[in-house]
């Protein structure tokens, strides 16, 4: 145990995950302590939530939630991309604040992006069900830019699994997810080459190993300190 907050105890587990154990009854909404989970560029982290709800973060993220949960619901706030399999209870939804979302959940397995340089928020359901803003997800489907649609959630969820997927994705978007794992500022001196990738390459090569994949591709890439230079 590594700290006691509230009624709840704080735990390292041998694998340096954090749990939190409930250590009495849910707190009253005036009482409730929060905590503020945030992971680094080339960061990604598990937390178990107080009523057993696993939580996985990528890279540049965050999430605040409370030591223990109100006696009316389960209630958590993220930035970034965070991947959940929540524990189920019918009679405490569970909710996740995210932008300009709000995902409601009695247990199931979804993923939230999030991301401030992204276009949209996105959230794609595994297994079970969801409701987003109102709208109902079935396994399979995600829900961006107002609208229900299909995804492929392999994708969606290929940072968890450690790895890159690219497929039907443009530079930029391969750029974004690189800059966060890799710690890059990219930049792209003479405009944006319009390129579509595919494939999957592991998250545990390393930066020079990516990039000399990337330049077999037709890009000229040129890294000066953190500084990533893309061109034609």
């Amino acid at each position: 145990m590594i700290a006691e907050q509230g009624n709840a105890k704080v735990l390292k587990l041998s694998n340096g995950q954090i749990r939190y154990e409930a250590n009495g009854p849910a707190e009253e909404e005036g009482k409730i302590i929060y905590n503020k989970m945030s992971t680094p560029r080339g960061g990604q982290y598990r937390l178990v939530l107080p009523d057993g709800s696993n939580i996985w973060l990528n890279a540049e993220s965050s999430i605040t939630y409370p030591t223990v949960f109100s006696a009316r619901e389960r209630k958590v706030t993220i930035t970034g991309e965070v991947y959940f399999e929540v524990a189920k209870d019918k009679t405490k939804p569970f909710r996740v604040v995210a932008g300009d979302q709000e995902v409601e959940v009695l247990g199931t397995h979804f993923n939230i992006n999030a991301y401030a340089d992204e276009e949209h928020v996105k959230t794609s359901l595994l297994e079970g069900s969801v409701k987003v803003n109102r709208h109902m997800l079935r396994p399979g489907e995600a829900f961006m830019n107002g609208k229900v649609g299909g995804t492929d959630i392999v994708q969606d969820v290929a940072w968890k699994n450690g790895v890159f997927n690219f497929n039907n994705q443009s530079l930029t978007q391969v750029m974004r997810q690189l800059a966060r794992w890799y710690n890059l500022e990219v930049v792209y001196p003479a405009g944006i080459p319009k390129k579509e990738y595919g494939g999957e390459i592991g998250r545990n090569l390393t930066m020079d190993q990516v990039l000399k994949g990337l330049e077999s591709s037709g890009i000229h890439l040129q890294l000066e300190g953190r500084r990533l230079m893309v061109k034609l």
